[in-house]
């Protein structure tokens, strides 16, 4: 008799509310189902700086791997992993974004913002550029933040569908230097 009685602050404000936001991880394994073993080489760059504010500004010093690897040998899990952390699809993140909508007449696209209502969360910032002829994705931008008494770190990361994935990451420690990173996989596509 008792089990089905909820306090009035428990109830879910969004209970009426059908949907979510954006799902980064539903997108990511549709590109995956989509793209899975078709042929293309990918350009795997890292650029790495350690030091203080200036010299992490100045990537000319940075130190910078590049290698050539293919779609069947990259590690796509440690990819997704970054992307999927910053989903912000589950119904417990919603009224904590603000969103707006714009279009980009010069450049075709519409554009979907999610901007964080809180500091505290990992995901504040969402961009979805879409193309207007053919609603297709163009690209992806979000910015994460996560601060800890140890340190702090800042990510850009980027998707250009099946053509760029780009990881920046900024990490100052409470002690030590700082680090910052960019990791891009350029794709390259036999006959594009």
């Amino acid at each position: 008799m008792f089990s089905s009685c909820k306090k009035k602050d428990e109830k879910d404000p969004y209970a009426d509310v059908k949907g979510s936001y954006f799902s980064i991880r539903q997108f990511a394994l549709d590109e995956w189902k989509t793209f899975r073993g078709e042929p293309f080489t990918i350009i795997k760059t890292t650029k790495e700086v350690k030091g203080d504010a200036k010299k992490v500004k100045d990537m000319s010093s940075a130190k910078t791997d590049s290698i050539y690897t293919n779609s069947d040998t990259l590690n796509w899990g440690s990819i997704f992993e970054v992307f999927f952390a910053t989903d912000i699809s589950d119904r417990k993140y919603l009224g904590k974004y603000t969103f707006s909508q714009f279009d980009d007449n010069m450049e075709g696209t519409r554009n979907f913002y999610y901007r964080a209502n809180d500091d505290d969360l990992f995901t504040q910032k969402l961009l979805i550029t879409i193309d207007i002829t053919n609603n297709k994705v163009k690209g992806l931008y979000v910015e994460t933040f996560k601060k800890t008494i140890w340190t702090e770190i800042k990510q850009n990361l980027y998707y250009a569908p099946m053509r760029t994935v780009q990881i920046q990451t900024d990490e100052k420690p409470s002690i030590g230097s700082r680090k910052y990173s960019v990791l891009q996989y350029y794709f390259q596509w036999s006959g594009h």
